[in-house]
């Protein structure tokens, strides 16, 4: 339903040309309705990508898809509105920008209109049928499942899910929003020890490496610090 409302949507204001899909969330694992919900979006040719930033992959995409494409965006109105200014540089330049977002109560107006804009609740409810010659393909990246926290692409929707759920991966959140908010990591009141063992011994390593930096260097330690990860092969020696 999703794919054709879209599909939909990008009818009304182009007749050809191929599209791709991609949906970003930051916490793609903790979702209503969980794996189930992303292997159905997977099934049916959307890409799945796990970010804290996603205007980087708007400009990405920009970068890829030369003027006069289509763009168009789905998220909440106060999240559109931060990006707002990227859009309109988007719009400036000669692509074309949609928008869909929740309707509103009591939301700001965006400082100027878009090409086209709906209230996602709107948009589901049209009765006509996605334009036939339009195209469902995944090309925005090499693999259309990744995650940027990490820099990892998977080759499949298993292997993507299987890397959200990992302790590396739930470390690296843990390090972004450390590294963002500058926590101490010498302490460890800051750390999240007792979700398990594999990530008590990252949290661990991680806070000797800084208390020995500290103790080297005479200063505080902050956020940007990553633990060395080693395999089986390799020295413990430093």
């Amino acid at each position: 339903m999703v794919v054709d409302r879209i599909q939909t949507a990008l009818g009304l204001v182009r007749r050809y040309g191929e599209i791709s899909m991609t949906a970003i969330g930051n916490n793609l694992t903790q979702i209503p309705g969980g794996e189930d919900v992303l292997g159905k979006l997977s099934s049916v040719g959307i890409s799945l990508k796990n970010t804290h930033n996603y205007q980087m992959d708007l400009n990405l995409w920009a970068r890829r898809n030369r003027p006069p494409a289509t763009m168009m965006v789905i998220d909440g109105h106060e999240q559109l509105r931060c990006l707002a200014p990227a859009l309109y540089d988007l719009e400036d330049g000669g692509y074309t920008i949609l928008i869909a977002y929740p309707q509103p109560h009591l939301a700001t107006p965006f400082p100027r209109t878009f090409t086209n804009q709906w209230f996602w609740d709107a948009l589901l409810s049209y009765k006509l049928e996605p334009t036939s010659t339009t195209i469902l393909v995944n090309k925005c990246n090499d693999y259309p499942w990744s995650c940027s926290v990490c820099f990892v692409a998977a080759p499949s929707f298993e292997d993507f899910t299987t890397h959200l759920k990992s302790v590396q991966h739930e470390f690296r959140e843990w390090d972004r929003h450390a590294s963002k908010y500058n926590l101490d990591r010498t302490n460890r009141n800051n750390l999240p020890f007792g979700r398990s063992q594999e990530l008590d011994l990252l949290l661990s390593q991680d806070m000797l490496r800084c208390q020995e930096i500290l103790s080297q260097k005479g200063r505080r330690c902050g956020g940007g610090f990553r633990p060395q990860f080693r395999s089986n092969s390799q020295s413990n020696s430093s």
